[in-house]
């Protein structure tokens, strides 16, 4: 696992999602967060890049631990991509930039969500800070994988149950590296991991739940949305703790978003999302 990769946030630290005026309402209605499957996120190389990352790692270190080594490595990595599916949630430490405002946002018609981090990883997610550097993605994956073959040499059972499930931790964890094109997004990736299991003469989805603000959680339903007439994965998840907890902050109203604060701090209120700072965007952009 990518140790240095996981999130661990400061005590009054938000986090920021970007929406649109239409899942603005539905996260603020619904109190639930969307995580949808990756492959399906604004960058089409996505996991695709992590997966490069392991690759270029792999060979730099060929010579030192051996192919067959990595070989297991890679065994590992494939069969954890056909028994589960990583659906996502993703945040920015930063609540108004405007490149942000035009990808995830409408075009700065939309909203910037702030959420106190230390509740929304509450939920049964593996948060994990996103890394972009390349040069440095490839050192901390080498470090890793370095570690691995250096516990493995001392074990008398090798490639035995600890191992996979090292490596099989590594191969979700690669999504928290991205292209450095997308490094002014400063972005925090809630992760979940979906099972695959048989049914019928084939495989369906299924969410194993885990553990939520201390607890013990079952699973939720395993939804699905229409893209380019294809379906694509996502869960919903309570970030209220059923009703505890409001984790919701601060509201950023967009930088073409002609809405009045009042207004949103009025429907913020009424569906009983209370004491919310809102305010408007700075970015200029007309």
């Amino acid at each position: 696992m990518l140790i240095n990769r996981v999130y661990e946030p400061k005590d009054e630290e938000v986090l920021y999602h970007y929406c649109d005026a239409s899942a603005f309402l539905a996260i603020c209605t619904s109190k639930k967060m969307r995580f949808s499957d990756l492959f399906s996120m604004n960058d089409f190389m996505e996991m695709h890049w992590g997966y490069s990352i392991w690759e270029a790692a792999a060979t730099e270190l060929l010579g030192v631990v051996g192919k067959g080594f990595l070989d297991k490595i890679d065994e590992v990595i494939h069969w954890a991509g056909i028994h589960g599916l990583l659906v996502a949630s993703c945040y920015s430490l930063d609540g108004d930039v405007l490149s942000q405002w035009r990808a995830y946002a409408d075009d700065g018609q939309g909203y910037a969500i702030g959420f106190k981090a230390k509740d929304l990883i509450g939920l049964p997610v593996r948060p994990l800070r996103v890394l972009y550097n390349r040069e440095e993605q490839i050192k901390e994956l080498k470090a890793l994988i370095l570690a691995i073959h250096e516990v493995e040499q001392a074990e008398e059972t090798k490639f035995g149950s600890d191992f996979k499930t090292a490596c099989g931790v590594l191969s979700f964890d690669l999504a928290a590296y991205k292209n450095p094109a997308f490094v002014e997004e400063r972005e925090i990736r809630l992760t979940h991991l979906l099972n695959f299991k048989n049914s019928n003469e084939f495989l369906k989805l299924v969410d194993a739940g885990g553990q939520a603000f201390g607890k013990r959680s079952k699973g939720t339903s395993v939804l699905f949305r229409m893209r380019d007439n294809a379906p694509v994965t996502f869960i919903e998840q309570d970030f209220t703790n059923k009703g505890k907890i409001n984790p919701i902050r601060e509201v950023i109203i967009g930088p073409k978003n002609n809405v009045l604060p009042t207004a949103i701090s009025v429907f913020l209120e009424t569906v009983g999302i209370g004491s919310v700072n809102v305010k408007r965007s700075e970015a200029s952009y007309r």
